[in-house]
């Protein structure tokens, strides 16, 4: 995996984007290394944020990354390493990612690889393809990636999309 993550360039490789049956990855950002086997996300925060990623598996968004929703905190439990922590930096420098945003990211990206999703299920769209059009107080039904069902007017419902929620 080392050789693979080395060769390709990224941030983070699983195993199953070589073929590997198992269920492990490598995460490298800057100066902090993390082999975590059986990675589980046990908590998640409901406040999200906007990122632009890219993918190995996707060569194209590599140059042209997506725009995707991660949560700002988890807590991962893994077999080796026992309970991380992975937070973003509210106060990071502006010209650049601090690592502790690129880690959150990451090791949310590289364990939805080992349950089977992708970048492309996390993109971060307003563009509602419900109904063709909504007026500002029109009310409408929005579900949460919990199945959580909440009725918002349409001119609140940017705040719901940020935390993960789509309209119904």
């Amino acid at each position: 995996m080392e050789i693979a993550l080395d060769s390709y360039g990224g941030l983070g490789l699983s195993a199953n984007q070589l073929g590997i049956n198992k269920r492990v990855c490598l995460i490298r950002v800057r100066e902090h290394d993390y082999f975590l086997v059986n990675p589980v996300i046990t908590e998640k925060s409901q406040e999200g944020f906007i990122f632009f990623e890219g993918c190995l598996s996707i060569p194209k968004t590599m140059e042209i990354p997506l725009r995707t929703i991660r949560s700002t905190k988890i807590k991962v439990q893994t077999d080796n390493l026992g309970e991380l922590e992975f937070e973003v930096n509210p106060d990071g420098d502006k010209e650049q990612v601090s690592d502790e945003t690129l880690l959150t990211v990451v090791v949310q990206h590289e364990i939805d690889h080992l349950d089977g999703i992708t970048i492309r299920d996390r993109v971060y769209s307003t563009t509602v393809t419900k109904r063709q059009s909504y007026g500002r107080n029109d009310k409408i039904l929005m579900k949460s990636p919990d199945n959580e069902f909440v009725e918002v007017k349409y001119k609140k419902a940017n705040d719901y999309f940020l935390k993960g929620y789509e309209i119904v």
